[in-house]
C-alpha cells in the first residue's frame, strides 16, 4: 500500500524526460570528447608537449563552456549566492565531504588489495608524467565544473525521495570514472564504483541539501587538488 501510493504520487512522465535529460548529457559529454580530440588530433598527439598540453586543455576548455551555456539559468544565479555565503556553505557541509572522503579512502585501500590499482588511476598517473598542465588545469579548475553539472544538476528535483536521487547520482559519478574497465581484462575493476560512487554520493547530498552547484563544484576541486598533490608527492 505505502509502495502503490508512492507511484502514484510520482509523476512518471517527469522522471522518464528527467532522465532522457541525463542519458543526453552522458552523451553528450563523451561525444564531444571523442569529436574535439579527432579534430584537434594532430595537436594532442604532437612531439611539442606544450602545444599537446594547450590543445588537451582547449579541448576540456570548450566542453566545459557548453555545459556552462546549457546551465547558465542554474551556474550564474548560484555564484552569486555561492560569492555571498562560501564561508556558511563550507563549514556547514565540508562533513559531508569528509564521510564521503574517508569512505572512498577505506573501500579504495579494500578493494586494491584484491584486484589492484584501477586501470584510470595508473592511466592519469602516466598522464601526470607526460602532460603535467594538462592534468592539474583540468582536475582542479575544469573537471570540477563541468562533472558537478552532468551528473548533479538534472535529477535533483526528479524524485521526492531524495536519497534515490543521491543513490543514482552517485552511481553516474562512480560509473564514468571507471570507463577505463573496457580497456581492462579484470572485470572486477567495476568494484570500483563503489570507492568513486560513494563520493559522487556526497557530492550528491551537498548538492541536494545546499542546491547551489559552486558548493560542488568548490569541494571537488578541494579533492581533485589533494588527489594530485598526492599523486604527486608519490612520483617524486
Amino acid at each position: 500500500m505505502i509502495y502503490l501510493r508512492w507511484v502514484l504520487n510520482m509523476n512518471i512522465s517527469k522522471i522518464i524526460s528527467d532522465i532522457v535529460k541525463q542519458i543526453c548529457l552522458i552523451f553528450l559529454y563523451f561525444f564531444l570528447a571523442v569529436f574535439l580530440q579527432l579534430i584537434f588530433y594532430k595537436f594532442l598527439i604532437s612531439k611539442n608537449l606544450v602545444l599537446a598540453n594547450l590543445s588537451y586543455i582547449l579541448v576540456e576548455l570548450v566542453i566545459m563552456t557548453i555545459f556552462i551555456v546549457i546551465f547558465r539559468h542554474k551556474i550564474v544565479p548560484d555564484f552569486t549566492d555561492f560569492k555571498k555565503n562560501w564561508r556558511k556553505y563550507l563549514k556547514k557541509y565540508y562533513p559531508y565531504w569528509l564521510i564521503g572522503l574517508l569512505v572512498m579512502i577505506v573501500s579504495n585501500v579494500i578493494i586494491s588489495n584484491f584486484i589492484g590499482m584501477p586501470a584510470n588511476e595508473e592511466a592519469n598517473r602516466e598522464l601526470l608524467k607526460t602532460y603535467p598542465a594538462y592534468i592539474i588545469i583540468t582536475s582542479i579548475l575544469i573537471a570540477p565544473v563541468t562533472e558537478e553539472l552532468m551528473t548533479r544538476a538534472t535529477l535533483k528535483d526528479t524524485f521526492k525521495n531524495p536519497w534515490i536521487y543521491i543513490f543514482i547520482s552517485g552511481l553516474i559519478f562512480g560509473s564514468i570514472h571507471v570507463l577505463n574497465i573496457i580497456e581492462s581484462k579484470n572485470i572486477l575493476e567495476l568494484l570500483y564504483i563503489i570507492p568513486y560512487g560513494t563520493l559522487g554520493a556526497s557530492f550528491a547530498k551537498i548538492y541536494h541539501d545546499s542546491n547551489n552547484i559552486w558548493v560542488n563544484i568548490t569541494f571537488h576541486s578541494l579533492h581533485n587538488l589533494i588527489a594530485i598533490l598526492l599523486i604527486l608527492g608519490g612520483l617524486s
